[in-house]
């Protein structure tokens, strides 16, 4: 069996200056395969190597929390490996070598995934392999060279200060965003380990804060412990004594403020007792709240992380009260006497839905029995309170008579995921409850199996329909959304089976769980082999397995197999693609030099600079990435190369095609839907056992959390003949979220869960890949105005456009094709053009949209400036136009003006279906009136900057963006033409005054 090994390494240490003139990324990747020996590594290598069978990586981006660029783009680059010989002094062309691929980086996105794909031909079938490969801004390189932590001192044996046997911590960060994880928790020292590797690779690392000593406030002892961690995409925050600290890292991301040189103590007045993170974003923000303890035990501080700066907010309502002043005040007013000995935040989650709705757990103590109260309250600048969460649980509840466990349920905290509307909440029990169902009353469920002598210490959600948690005895229990039940992992038959299959050298215990960008359960251990030396290894948790190993009468093999037929994916999970390959090489090896493998490199390099030129304001209908450049003198022998060697840009089929899976995510537009087809077919044993009802008792369920937004409509087809049932599917927004946003920006996230199968039990299948569980199937959607759409000015029609209809072309001398240049006494008629980046399509903009001129300068462009609001308006609204301020006015609109449509700001709407005309003005008042030449051979002219803006109620985009014109030949002003009439008949006068004097 041969497996495949990975690692990044930098190619060469490039100056600045260097970097730019070589155009490529400093780093690359290097693949190489394990089968044992390493004579049998190399053989394989060399024989699918010779026979073209090698392996591709494909790296994608992680789109920013708060996109800066064009818009959130999501991106795809598939990379052919390059093979190269390890040693340059082998004289034989048979000499071992490896597999390589350039690295590529791009600007704002700090978080990458790479995805080797398996060998599916050749002497082996290899498995795909997945790791995270992020941008580590919490390094430094120091004079001789080397890199070290900036927020502390890397520890290299960590036998001295792990412990074999430490309790696990949970490992908290902002899901798919964060590149660098922090786990705390290390006893006796302020120490965390550090991973931009998802724990592929870790650091000791010790934190450099200086020491303090613990506030009066805060009644507890001084600990050198970090007690607690949290990571978002561009700052980390950790907890010691009590107090909170930040570091902010050094990304080429939208940061406000510079990166840190030392810890930052933030919230300097308050006393922590604990985080609880906001695993999602919102709107380009992060959150994530700040427990008070000590004497300051009941506050609760919201904090809110853009573009690298933090704000905290206290949750306190409109009287000031805190929410335990808040729930004190209103339970003493319903009991006689004061009987509240203590009250305690415990939690706290954020409901996204529409506005930011804050979700607080309270705990109550009272005097008389010590007795816990559980109470929920909402916060949307007042507090609103909730639901008494029962004290006991109920059984048989269907049944006419009730029964309670006689166990006092306590509760640590509560995870919420946005996209079901799911709220967990856990202690020695685990509840849930459907928050978007509260406008109808708070209801609440327990999931069965877990037993009540045990204590949840953490749970993490997948977000992608699974969860985990943690107890106190470090026991394991998995379960799945929008089911009742949870079973153990750990300890387990399968756990015991697997421990006996991975055998790990030497004692070693759990340091964490977590799941990565694949949403695969990942164990964390900390291993010290039989020789002493101390370790930290990453290792799969095959859920799947463990379950069919060890739930048999829950989980069974699945009767039935699926079969999707999914057409257009690319038109809704919005994922642009590109691949690449290397060049030809001349030698009879084929075998790759550095030199080659840095032209790859350079290769890779202009083709995202070209995709990040695509992203500009001014398009074409028939442009792509490629063609754009290669129309210049600049680029022309690099599209001659690509053309050679059938390098295409945009590598998605939009042309009907489909493929056998769902989609990783689906983005709905206003009233758009969604369709794919589902066969379901029985298996051959259970027709022969059941005969035609195991056709019959084939069902498919839709579950959506909430039906104000979208519909799911199945249609059933039973096909007897081939054994099975086909399910025709489609999922539609229902036109309910109020107002519009930018491409990618406010998305409003769901699940829909799709229950599938003869019986309604949880069922798994054999595949290539292992186990799967089947059965259930979470499809998420995202409402809104989906990623990679754009609207652009298309230029060359434009031109075109005002040739014909003005029936006569002045066009400068020296045009430029990124600022188009018109004539001043033409007519311009501007002609937009909704674009699609990912299927590489174009369409002209019908809709209706604003045009107003917001900057502009003469002469150059080192003239240009934006005009303030004010000049905004007198410059282009009709509302100002006694000011004799205006620059452009329409045609046909200068006499009735009842005839256009205009906005209650005094701008004109435009309509895609019509021309329209505008002519210039430029009156008086204006800025381009009375424009001169300061050359004699060139005619006036003045720039515009010209922002545009969408008004359509059909879609859930706004698009507003900018573009620079020319405007050339500005005639002389009036008052100036007068002046030069005065001048020259005074001067024809004085000639034949003096003229008649003379004679």
């Amino acid at each position: 069996m041969c497996s495949l090994r990975i690692g990044g390494m930098e190619v060469q240490d490039l100056e600045p200056m260097e970097m730019q003139k070589n155009m490529e990324f400093p780093y690359y990747l290097k693949l190489d395969l394990l089968c044992g020996f390493k004579e049998s590594s190399g053989r394989v290598v060399l024989e699918d190597s010779m026979t073209g069978l090698t392996p591709k990586a494909v790296v994608t981006f992680q789109e920013p929390t708060h996109p800066t660029h064009f818009k959130p783009q999501r991106l795809e680059v598939e990379l052919s490996v390059a093979s190269l010989l390890d040693s340059a002094t082998c004289g034989s062309e048979m000499c071992e070598f490896s597999w390589y691929a350039p690295m590529p980086i791009i600007n704002g996105s700090v978080v990458q995934r790479v995805k080797v794909k398996s060998i599916e031909m050749g002497s082996q079938h290899l498995s795909e392999i997945s790791f995270a490969l992020n941008v580590n801004g919490y390094m430094d390189t120091t004079e001789k060279g080397e890199t070290e932590a900036s927020f502390g001192t890397e520890i290299r044996a960590i036998e001295d200060v792990l412990r074999v046997g430490s309790p696990s911590r949970p490992l908290w960060a902002v899901v798919d965003h964060a590149p660098v994880l922090l786990l705390p928790g290390i006893s006796g020292l302020k120490a965390v380990l550090m991973t931009a590797t998802e724990f592929q690779h870790t650091s000791l690392i010790e934190v450099s804060i200086k020491s303090s000593s613990v506030s009066s406030e805060c009644l507890q002892v001084e600990s050198s412990m970090i007690q607690e961690t949290l990571s978002t995409e561009s700052s980390l925050f950790v907890i010691h004594n009590q107090e909170l600290y930040r570091f902010l890292g050094n990304y080429s991301l939208p940061l406000r403020v510079p990166p840190s040189d030392a810890w930052e103590k933030v919230l300097s007045a308050v006393c922590v007792s604990g985080l609880v993170p906001v695993s999602i974003p919102h709107h380009g923000r992060e959150y994530f709240y700040v427990l008070g303890g000590g004497l300051q035990s009941g506050t609760l501080y919201r904090a809110e992380v853009y573009d690298g700066d933090v704000a905290f907010t206290e949750l306190v309502d409109s009287f000031g009260f805190t929410a335990c002043e808040f729930v004190t005040f209103d339970e003493n007013l319903k009991r006689s006497t004061v009987n509240i000995s203590s009250c305690q935040v415990r939690s706290a989650a954020q409901n996204t839905q529409t506005d930011i709705t804050d979700i607080i757990l309270v705990e109550l103590l009272f005097h008389e029995d010590q007795e816990r109260s559980y109470i929920l309250l909402t916060f949307d600048g007042d507090f609103q309170m909730g639901e008494i969460l029962p004290e006991f649980i109920i059984y048989s509840q269907r049944q006419r008579h009730q029964e309670r466990s006689s166990l006092n349920l306590k509760f640590n905290g509560m995870t919420l995921n946005p996209s079901t509307g799911i709220l967990y909440i856990w202690g020695n029990s685990l509840i849930f409850s459907y928050i978007l169902t509260w406008e109808d009353g708070q209801s609440f469920w327990h999931d069965s199996g877990f037993p009540s002598d045990q204590m949840i210490k953490y749970f993490t959600l997948s977000y992608d329909g699974t969860f985990v948690f943690v107890t106190e005895q470090e026991e394991l229990w998995w379960g799945q959304e929008r089911t009742d039940s949870v079973f153990r992992l750990r300890p387990s038959q399968g756990w015991n089976e697997l421990s006996h299959l991975q055998a790990l050298s030497g004692d070693h215990s759990t340091l964490t769980v977590f799941y990565d960008g694949d949403k695969e359960l990942q164990e964390v251990l900390y291993t010290v082999d039989f020789g002493g030396k101390g370790s930290v290894v990453k290792r799969k948790i095959p859920v799947v397995e463990l379950l069919s190993f060890s739930h048999l009468p829950f989980l069974s093999t699945c009767p039935f197999d699926l079969e999707y037929s999914v057409p257009h994916i690319e038109s809704f999970n919005r994922l642009q693609r590109y691949s690449v390959s290397p060049q030809l090489v001349t030698s009879s090896s084929e075998l790759h030099t550095t030199s080659s493998l840095a032209l790859y490199q350079g290769l890779v390099y202009h083709l995202l600079q070209l995709h990040a030129q695509y992203l500009m304001v001014i398009g074409d209908p028939t442009e792509s990435p490629i063609s754009r450049m290669c129309n210049g003198v600049l680029y022309k022998d690099l599209c001659l190369y690509l053309s050679y060697n059938n390098v295409s840009g945009v590598t998605t089929d939009s042309n009907g095609h489909i493929t056998a899976r769902l989609p990783d995510r689906v983005y709905l537009d206003r009233t758009a839907s969604f369709s794919f087809s589902l066969f379901i077919r029985a298996h051959k044993l259970t027709l022969e056992s059941i005969g035609e009802r195991a056709v019959n008792d084939i069902r498919m369920f839709a579950m959506v959390p909430n039906s104000k937004y979208l519909r799911v409509t199945l249609q059933r087809y039973v096909k007897l003949n081939y054994g099975g049932v086909l399910y025709k599917v489609t999922v539609t927004d229902k036109g309910m979220v109020e107002g519009q946003g930018f491409p990618g920006e406010k998305l409003l996230p769901f699940s829909v869960l799709f229950r599938i199968g003869i019986s309604p039990r949880q069922c798994f299948q054999q595949t290539d890949r292992g186990m799967v569980l089947s059965g259930l199937q979470n499809l998420p959607v995202y409402i809104g105005c989906p990623p990679g759409n754009r609207l652009v000015f298309d230029a060359n029609t434009t031109l075109l456009e005002a040739i014909r209809l003005n029936r006569r072309n002045f066009s400068c001398m020296n045009p430029d094709p990124v600022t188009p240049c018109f004539y001043y006494k033409n007519l311009f008629f501007p002609f937009l053009l909704i674009q699609d980046v990912v299927l590489g399509e174009s369409r002209k903009f019908l809709g209706s949209y604003t045009f107003k001129v917001v900057g502009g300068g003469p002469h150059s462009r080192k003239n240009i400036r934006l005009y303030s609001p004010e000049e905004v308006l007198r410059y282009n609204s009709l509302n100002y136009s006694s000011e004799r301020a205006h620059i452009w006015d329409i045609k046909g609109c200068e006499k009735d003006r009842t005839s256009c449509n205009i906005t209650e700001e005094g701008f004109f709407i435009f309509n895609g279906t019509r021309n329209n005309g505008i002519r210039w003005l430029c009156q008086p008042n204006s800025p381009c009136d009375d424009v001169l030449s300061k050359n004699p051979a060139v005619s006036p002219r003045f720039f515009f900057i010209i922002e545009v803006s969408n008004r359509d109620t059909e879609t859930y985009c706004s698009h507003t963006f900018r573009f620079d014109i020319l405007v050339h030949d500005f005639p002389m002003s009036s008052s100036r033409k007068c002046y030069i009439v005065l001048v020259t008949v005074a001067c024809f006068v004085g000639v034949m005054v003096s003229s008649r004097s003379f004679l």
